[in-house]
This record gives C-alpha cells, structure tokens and sequence, in this order.
C-alpha cells in the first residue's frame, strides 16, 4: 500500500482556495443571480449603454434616479460645447429601438419621436427638476432646452439619465435656419438621423457617440426632422 502523500505548504493553500472558490460559487447561486439580473436591466448587450424601462417615462412622470440639487454640472468642450455631466446623465436607450427595428420605428414613414415623447405636463415638471439638478435657476429656463442626450430619433429614451439642460447656443458660430435647429447639437442630430436612416452609419456608433461626445459626431449632411 502507498503511504498517504503529505501536502506541502503550497498544496494546502491551493485546497484552500478551492474551497474558498466553491464557498463563494454558492453564495452566488445564493443572491448572485439578482445582481446579475440587475445589472442586466440597466445595461444593453454588449454596447455598454444604458437601458430604459420602456420608453423612459409613464404617465406617473420620467423615469430614473433623480439627483440632488445642484450635484451636476455641464462642462464644455474643447471647441467651447456644452456638455452634460456624465454621472448625472450617461445618457439611456430604448430597447424597441434595435438595427433591425429601424424600418419600423424611427426611420419609419410619418415619424416616430411623437409616438414616445413624454406630453409636456410631464417634460416640463422634468425640466424644472434636472435644471435644479444643474443648479441652473429656474428663470433661466428659456435659454435651455430639455435634450435627449442620446436622441429619440436614434433610439434615446426619456428617461432621467437620458435627459440635460442643454444651452441653446452655437459655440461653432454658424446659426441654422431649420425650425429644429436650435444650437449646434441639434444639427449633428439631424445629420445623424439622417445617415442612420440612409444606412451611413449604425445605430450602436451613433448612440455611444452621442452619449460619450457629442461633439465628435461628424455626419454626412442631411435632412433629418424627426426630433430629438
């Protein structure tokens, strides 16, 4: 018979650990399943960008954490852009909204953005809150425009992390004449739309670029007037 065979130091460690491993594979099995289930519903397969509920909002109002007052703060590009705070608003998809959903949703013949725009009611009371958010007082108001940071019209959703005070101004010093033009985003928008629907660009590309920067966003021109 062979004498049992001793475990060196090393050995017993690596027991050890495989034991440690198979503890924290039951806990896992335990309560693990929920966080993953949760992370799930915040994030988009593989794209690494948030996912509303739905469209963002119900008729109780917008959806989403709101922050504090005074927690945010745009900051501003390079080129003099305005840009949201990335902790306030990272901004958030629809899951309707797919590559392969386009024909039947926003690039579809006689628009799509007013069938899941939240009804004024609910935007304005919305923007009041995320401008308090900004710290922005509330008779500045008219100087900003509540924006989808990812916009509708490329699958944005109107939820709270998906929503900003954006300044209607143009750094870029070249004003549009489009009635949906009212500051340089809103014509990288349309541009967009525009390619997206055209098949120029993917749906991915353009909601991680708007939501990363929008600034970086550059687009054959178009004439997208679906909304933001």
């Amino acid at each position: 018979m062979t004498s049992p065979r001793r475990l060196g130091p090393l050995s017993a460690c690596s027991l050890l650990l495989v034991g440690l491993a198979v503890a924290l594979s039951g806990c896992a099995g335990a309560g693990g399943s929920e966080a993953v289930a949760s992370a799930a519903k915040v994030s988009s397969g593989g794209s690494g960008l948030l996912v509303a509920s739905g469209h963002g909002w119900t008729d109780q109002g917008v959806e989403g954490p709101m922050p504090g007052p005074g927690t945010c703060h745009i900051r501003y590009s390079s080129s003099h852009e305005p840009l949201p705070d990335a902790s306030c608003t990272p901004g958030a998809i629809d899951s309707a909204v797919t590559q392969a959903s386009l024909p039947q949703t926003v690039c579809r013949k006689g628009g799509y953005t007013s069938s899941v725009r939240p009804p004024v009611s609910i935007t304005d009371k919305a923007k009041s809150q995320i401008m308090a958010a900004y710290g922005i007082p509330a008779s500045e108001s008219s100087k900003y425009e509540l924006d989808h940071l990812v916009p509708l019209a490329d699958g944005g959703a109107s939820d709270i992390r998906n929503l900003w005070p954006e300044p209607n101004t143009f750094a870029s010093g070249k004003p549009s004449a489009s009635a949906f033009v009212h500051n340089d985003k809103d014509q990288v928008e349309e541009d967009a739309f525009s390619a997206l629907c055209a098949g120029k660009a993917s749906l991915e590309s353009i909601q991680k670029t708007m939501a990363t920067d929008w600034t970086a966003g550059h687009y054959a021109g178009g004439s997208g007037t679906d909304g933001n």
